[in-house]
């Protein structure tokens, strides 16, 4: 797989496990990045992590609690910020008062296991890793 073919390659993994990204939950869909990571490979990667993020943002069409991951691709055949694209799945919801005194963080993979018990353990995720969300976004871009 290639990144520019990531958004597409993502849907259809998730989807033969049975998962429409587009309307899952959190634990749904955060369950299917990490497998697609861990099962599909970007060849022309020498780089590829993984990093969830959460926080309350406002970025121009309201204010919603976001819980997202993001598979950052860095292509061995380009330099600079040319090699760096990534792959989110945003989940958002309207802002509550337990969500927004979470306030705003990041956890970048250090490994799978840890990386996999960290989001699993992490208040963010707890609070929403069920809730159906108000928007999912499946996005990719270069930086």
């Amino acid at each position: 797989m290639k990144p520019s073919e990531s958004v597409k390659a993502f849907e259809d993994f998730a989807s033969a496990k049975g998962v429409n990204l587009r309307v899952s939950t959190p634990r749904a869909g955060i369950q299917a990045m990490l497998e697609f990571q861990a099962e599909v490979t970007c060849a022309a990667c020498s780089e590829d992590l993984l990093l969830y993020e959460w926080g309350t943002y406002d970025w121009g069409s309201g204010k919603y609690f976001e819980l997202a991951i993001t598979r950052q691709f860095i292509e061995a055949q380009l330099d600079d910020d040319d090699a760096i694209s990534q792959l989110s799945l945003i989940y958002k919801y309207v802002p509550r008062h337990e969500l927004e005194i979470l306030g705003v963080g990041n956890q970048w993979q250090d490994g799978p296991a840890d990386f996999r018990q960290f989001i699993s353990g992490s208040a963010s995720f707890a609070l929403v890793a069920d809730a159906i969300p108000d928007q999912v976004e499946i996005s990719h871009s270069y930086v």
